[in-house]
């Protein structure tokens, strides 16, 4: 189903996840490209789409958890008069999800958006990334995919940000030794390789290579930050917890590794094209969820029944599988990747 040719607002309708919204990023800067001429207005959660701010030109960024847009989940309701007017002159509207969204479509259209596009943001059935399976949906809309993994711009306030705390923190300004940063939780406990591997895992860069240590944490390892507080402070080990994301994404760009799962945070470094990306996975396919670009390496368990998720589901009660993944593995992988 082809587009309309003249669209000058866009409307992006995505409420996933960090890794989607990433996942999403060659797809709509082809929309962009598309239309050269449009602007768009990002629906969702904005701490995570402010990221795509440097990349698209974004008029707006609103958030879908407003009252206003339960609406939308409403069929037999008047849509409010704000709300028509707030989409009154949109020309397409693309909404990213899992699975069609025939109710929520059928009322933009009735607020006036005569072009209404749903995008898949993972496949349910294939083994295909993302990436890829997007660029074939975009394709079917009369759109060329962008060739090259997605990288983001960095905002001058966060490059300055993360410029001054890496001088503090660099004992005298000795950039010789490798910045390694580790992020060992995700949205999902079975995704996550064991934190005492990661403990131990830091132990070794900082004895083996002389490394500096970050540890990155955010909401989703709250449980465990008196636990990770405790590890980074070792001489040499530093905690970034719960920074924005555009100023996380600035710090992460300058450190020379990254080690981390099947998470958003491993999407965004791969997504700033800086380090090296060690990515693990255990239960969940690397052929569709991986971060793309050449520094990244994905180590994977070697278990007959590894990867066992299906979509978003973990089949496996205990992900065991990661018992096959050695910290003396991934310490090798990351002295190759730092040609220590």
């Amino acid at each position: 189903m082809l587009l309309p040719r003249s669209v000058k607002k866009v409307l992006v309708w995505h409420r996933g996840a960090l890794g989607d919204v990433l996942l999403s990023g060659p797809a709509l800067t082809a929309l962009a490209a598309h239309y050269p001429e449009a602007c768009f207005t990002l629906l969702g959660a904005p701490s995570r789409l402010a990221l795509l701010a440097a990349n698209l030109p974004v008029a707006a960024i609103w958030d879908s958890q407003r009252a206003d847009w339960a609406h939308l989940f409403m069929p037999e309701t008047r849509l409010p008069e704000r709300l028509l007017k707030l989409l009154a002159d949109f020309d397409l509207a693309v909404i990213f999800s899992p699975q069609p969204r025939p109710q929520i479509a059928a009322r933009l259209q009735e607020a006036g958006i005569r072009a209404v596009r749903w995008l898949p943001t993972f496949p349910s059935q294939e083994q295909v990334h993302v990436s890829r399976f997007q660029a074939r949906h975009l394709k079917e809309w009369g759109i060329n995919p962008m060739p090259g993994p997605f990288r983001l711009i960095m905002t001058p306030e966060a490059q300055a940000a993360a410029q001054v705390w890496y001088e503090a923190g660099s004992g005298g300004g000795k950039w010789s030794l490798p910045w390694v940063a580790l992020a060992p939780g995700s949205g999902h406990r079975l995704k996550n390789w064991p934190l005492a591997n990661y403990g131990e895992l830091a132990c070794r860069l900082q004895a083996g290579l002389g490394a500096r240590v970050i540890w990155v944490a955010g909401p989703a390892e709250a449980k465990w930050r008196g636990k990770i507080e405790v590890l980074a402070s070792a001489p040499g080990q530093h905690l970034l917890f719960d920074l924005p994301l555009p100023h996380l994404a600035a710090y992460l760009e300058r450190c020379q590794l990254y080690v981390g799962g099947d998470s958003g945070i491993t999407h965004l470094v791969a997504a700033t094209g800086g380090p090296a990306v060690l990515a693990l996975f255990g239960p969940t396919d690397p052929q569709v969820w991986a971060p793309p670009g050449p520094q990244v390496t994905v180590l994977s368990c070697a278990r007959r029944c590894a990867p066992c998720a299906r979509g978003r589901e973990i089949p496996c009660p205990s992900a065991a599988c990661w018992e096959d993944l050695t910290v003396a593995q991934v310490y090798a992988a990351a002295v190759a990747a730092l040609g220590a």
